[in-house]
């Protein structure tokens, strides 16, 4: 990877739904030039998706929060299945520590969210933080290393 290709990114982080002839006025390169080294990020795994971002709680009173999981009874592909099955689940990451898995997820109110952690209960031991503000969200620095 070479420099255009981290402004590339950088600018795509920013906004997925740029347009080919905005990204190749941005970068100094042709359009297909632009398109062939984004077919090339997509092709070596570097890019995995162009996606949105949804503020969940713009348009719903959601209560977002994260829990961590630890002592857990089960198998690590049970539980991935598991949390997977859950719609109120935004992400699972499998982390190092005393602690297992970090999991985020979104609930209409504090009865659904007791009723999910309920269900963590039963096969590990769970610490919920609820978030009040996110002042700094997928944040990214691409840098060339240069």
């Amino acid at each position: 990877m070479d420099k255009t290709d981290y402004k590339l990114l950088q600018i795509l982080h920013g906004n997925s739904r740029i347009s080919i002839v905005e990204l190749s006025r941005q970068v100094n390169l042709s359009r297909p030039s632009v398109k062939e080294r984004i077919d090339k990020l997509i092709e070596k795994g570097i890019i995995k998706n162009f996606t949105i971002q949804t503020s969940l709680n713009q348009y719903n009173e959601a209560i977002t929060f994260f829990s961590e999981l630890s002592q857990v009874t089960l198998p690590i592909e049970k539980i991935i299945s598991t949390l997977k099955q859950m719609p109120q689940v935004n992400e699972v990451h499998i982390v190092s520590g005393e602690v297992n898995y970090l999991v985020k997820a979104t609930v209409q109110n504090t009865t659904e969210m007791k009723e999910l952690l309920a269900k963590w209960m039963s096969f590990a031991k769970v610490k919920s933080s609820i978030i009040l503000e996110t002042p700094i969200e997928n944040q990214y620095h691409f840098e060339s290393g240069d």
